[in-house]
């Protein structure tokens, strides 16, 4: 199954509750309007596509605030756009933003995913 047909947009609290909840082996991308988020988004797919056991929510920043700061109040992580967040066992294990999400990056952060 492609990606696309793995991805969930996350708009509120409760949804960002229920989607970990029901894939807590998963990622969330914070995806903003900085022209750095299309980049990004084409090293999460390349890697995410093959991964068919792997969702993969969004939340796109602007139209859905109070998601976003709802996942960085239950990670501890400090808003930033774009981000990606991996979760194992509903815990959040690997994450970067900006110019760091790398395909290289996104590979290590699966990785934490099997450790």
């Amino acid at each position: 199954m492609p990606l696309k047909d793995r991805t969930s947009f996350l708009t509120s609290p409760a949804e960002v509750d229920g989607f970990l909840k029901a894939n807590p082996t998963s990622a969330i991308l914070k995806a903003g309007v900085c022209h750095k988020t299309p980049e990004t988004f084409v090293h999460i797919q390349a890697q995410l596509d093959p991964r068919e056991d792997l969702k993969l929510g969004i939340i796109k920043v602007v139209e859905a605030r109070p998601a976003s700061n709802h996942l960085a109040a239950l990670t501890g992580i400090e808003h930033e756009s774009p981000q990606i967040i991996f979760f194992k066992d509903g815990k959040n294990v690997f994450d970067r933003d900006n110019w760091d999400i790398t395909s290289d990056a996104v590979a290590e952060g699966l990785k934490a995913l099997t450790a």
